[in-house]
């Protein structure tokens, strides 16, 4: 399964330097200069290119604040949900990394322990799609409480359990209703 990761119309320094984290974290995502390209045209491309979800990373005041997740299997982009962020912590800014590029590893979202963020991860099970299980070491999505914010997201090495991504900071989740 393949995401098709693309910025806002005008993405900030710091928003552009997330979607690259994000890139380097798995083999499961593609960065797409997304230019003037309205929805249609990205869910297009998407489709042509064999990404079944588009995740369209939106910025306020230089940060990711939003990540918007479709469903492009069909052709035409349907909304699976958003992720409200609170604040990303960049690979530049983490300690104690995990492998500089996790290119070659593909994406296992893992089910989290506290059963309040169920619904969340309902929804990313959704917006991250059918991910193809290897034998070889993985790049884990693992999906943690937080004291100060509604969730975080870390991108972790399955081997060394170092970070190999940004960690999202999440304010809300939002569901497309059914």
């Amino acid at each position: 399964m393949t995401i098709l990761l693309c910025t806002s119309l005008r993405p900030s320094p710091r928003t552009r330097t997330f979607c690259n984290d994000l890139v380097t974290a798995t083999a499961d995502f593609n960065y797409y200069l997304r230019g003037k390209s309205g929805l249609l045209l990205l869910s297009a491309y998407a489709h042509s290119a064999g990404a079944d979800r588009l995740w369209i990373v939106n910025s306020r005041f230089g940060d990711p604040k939003l990540i918007e997740c479709y469903d492009t299997g069909g052709g035409k982009a349907k909304k699976i949900g958003s992720l409200l962020i609170s604040r990303v912590i960049l690979r530049r800014e983490l300690k104690n990394l995990g492998p500089k590029t996790a290119r070659g590893r593909h994406l296992r979202l893992v089910q989290p322990e506290d059963r309040a963020l169920t619904g969340l991860y309902e929804m990313l099970r959704n917006s991250v799609g059918f991910l193809t299980p290897s034998d070889r070491g993985v790049t884990e999505l693992r999906l943690e409480t937080s004291r100060d914010y509604f969730a975080e997201m870390a991108f972790t090495d399955s081997e060394t359990r170092a970070p190999c991504g940004p960690r999202i900071l999440l304010k809300d989740f939002r569901r497309r209703p059914p």
